[in-house]
């Protein structure tokens, strides 16, 4: 089964988890979501792959031993490309900071997130040009990069989100090659 298809059926999961969902039934799972992203958007960049990329993500409760650096939620996600193109899965600490709240509803706030971690990539580590395929690659450089994520995002209530996002891989030109990949797009999160 490819990579894809088990981040396509994460996010099924993820958006079934709502109607499964009680409070505190899930123990440390704290949040899950779903995204829709343009694949190596040209931000900070040029776009050499395509199409979109199809996200799911599980953020957990902050262990106690991380209150030292903020509380961050230790995060797992993945992003899986509709073209066929790279692939992700990834491992991070996220920071939450919330501010303006009650705009509109009662609970409900403004926030900005920012992830740095680690992934696990299908790219290509060294192209020169089209692949036989005939499809544009990026070089990676490596198949394991760095990984950044900000997000800004409105939570609806206190259990329901959405956020526009920006996340980038590389390897922070520790490798010959470090094109890195830019992927920006809307996610829909949801705690327990």
């Amino acid at each position: 089964m490819r990579f894809s298809h088990l981040l396509l059926a994460a996010g099924v999961a993820a958006l079934a988890l709502p109607g499964l969902a009680k409070a505190d039934a899930y123990g440390f799972l704290d949040e899950a979501r779903v995204g829709v992203y343009e694949h190596d958007a040209s931000v900070l960049g040029h776009q050499k792959e395509t199409g979109a990329d199809i996200g799911a993500e599980f953020l957990f409760d902050s262990p106690r031993f991380l209150t030292i650096i903020g509380s961050p939620r230790p995060i797992l996600g993945g992003l899986a490309n509709t073209s066929g193109e790279t692939d992700q899965a990834y491992v991070g600490l996220t920071w939450t900071w919330d501010f303006i709240h009650n705009v509109l509803n009662q609970g409900d706030a403004f926030y900005v997130e920012g992830t740095l971690g680690g992934g696990w990539n299908d790219g290509k580590i060294n192209v020169n040009g089209a692949t036989p395929e005939g499809a544009v690659r990026k070089s990676l450089g490596s198949n394991v990069l760095f990984r950044e994520d900000l997000d800004f995002g409105y939570r609806i209530t206190p259990r329901y989100s959405i956020a526009l996002s920006y996340n980038h891989i590389s390897n922070a030109d520790l490798g010959e090659r470090n094109e890195g990949i830019n992927d920006i797009g809307v996610r829909f999160g949801i705690k327990f």
